[in-house]
Parts: C-alpha cells; structure tokens; sequence
C-alpha cells in the first residue's frame, strides 16, 4: 500500500517582504490621495469664502452708492454735513459718507424714506453705519462687512473725469461720479472695485486710469 505524503505550503521569507512592500506603497499611496482632497477641499472653501466676502462689500456699498441723493444733513451739534463726505468730526475712521434713497419702512415707522449712511475702517474691520434720523442723530446700527482689513483706499471721480483723493465740493449738495475702493486683506490680494454713484450715472461708463470700465 503505497502511503500518500502531504507537506504543508508557506510563504518564504521573501515573499513576505515583497508583500509588505506593496501594502505599505498602498497605504502611503491612500495617505497621499486623502491628504490630497482634504487639501483641495480647504483650498475651495477658503476661494468660496473670499468671493463671498469680496461680493457681500461690492453688493453693500453698490446698493447705497447707486440710490446716493443730494441731501446735506446736520450732525448732533446742528452743524451742517454736506451731501457726500470723506469724513466727519462724529464719525471716526470714515471713509466716505452720503444720504441714500429706497430706505424700506417694513414696520411703517414715523420716518423719511432716505437714510444716511457711512463706511469706516474700525480696528481692522469695515463697518456700514446707518442712523435712524437725518439731522441730529448719532448712529444705531454698526454691521461688520468685512474683517481682517490691512488697509483701504478711496478715490473720487468728478464732474471733470478727474480722479482725486479726496472729496471737498464747494457745493454742498456735490455728489462724485464714481468712488473707487481699494481694499487689502490680511494674508489677501489686494481687491479693486468702481462705483457709480446716483441713478442719474448708471447709463455711463466708467473709465479708470488703467483703461478698465466699471
């Protein structure tokens, strides 16, 4: 009776080590490629928030710069406030600040229709001022548009198509043509915008300088 031997398969040592090689190579390779798409995913939400940061400031200062009226005002002191101001003794850190129309009364309050408004650079953050009251009131609204300014810069554009740095009208009720803003975020490339301002300007171009319309 002829006896049947049977032996008992294994890996070598060699095989082994090759199998671990390449379990390791997958493993770094899926290292890698999650540590890309969180990578990628940080990188798009940082771009979303900075246009939705850059598109919140363009919209804001747009919608009050395009209904801008001719209306001086008077500050607290009774002093008289032109139509359009770069800045103002009751407000610190103003960059520019005017009257606008278009205001809603939703709760049908004993008020005007127009409002004042303001945008100042205040510890590092650009704010939106309003006041409830034309004439001898002081602001009741602060709203934070954007944090982490390093820096902003006006311009005003005149009757004469001349850019200037600041705004000093011999006529009270003068309004500009157009502003144009400069504003640096920390860590941020600079963003450049243009503004009409008035309704009477909205069918006109406008030409920088650097020959770019707005």
């Amino acid at each position: 009776m002829n006896a049947v031997k049977t032996s008992e398969a294994g890996f070598t040592l060699v095989e082994l080590l090759v199998a671990l090689a390449i379990f390791s190579l997958l493993s770094v390779a899926g290292v890698m490629l999650l540590r890309s798409g969180s990578d990628t995913q940080l990188a798009v939400k940082g771009r979303l928030e900075e246009l939705s940061r850059g598109n919140r400031l363009y919209n804001n200062i747009e919608g009050d710069l395009a209904q801008a009226m001719s209306r001086s005002v008077r500050d607290p002191a009774g002093a008289s406030i032109p139509a359009f101001v770069e800045e103002s003794s009751d407000v610190p850190g103003m960059l520019f600040g005017f009257v606008r129309a278009g205001w809603s009364n939703l709760d049908e309050a004993p008020r005007a229709g127009l409002q004042r408004v303001a945008y100042v650079l205040d510890k590092n953050a650009l704010k939106r001022l309003s006041w409830p009251m034309l004439d001898g009131a002081i602001p009741s609204d602060a709203a934070v548009i954007v944090d982490n300014v390093a820096s902003a810069q006006i311009r005003f554009r005149d009757d004469r198509g001349e850019w200037r740095s600041d705004w000093t009208a011999v006529d009270a009720d003068a309004l500009p043509r157009a502003v144009e803003m400069r504003v640096t975020v920390t860590g941020k490339p600079e963003q450049r915008m243009l503004f009409l301002v008035g309704p009477q300007n909205r069918d006109k171009p406008v030409e920088t300088d650097e020959g770019l319309d707005g």
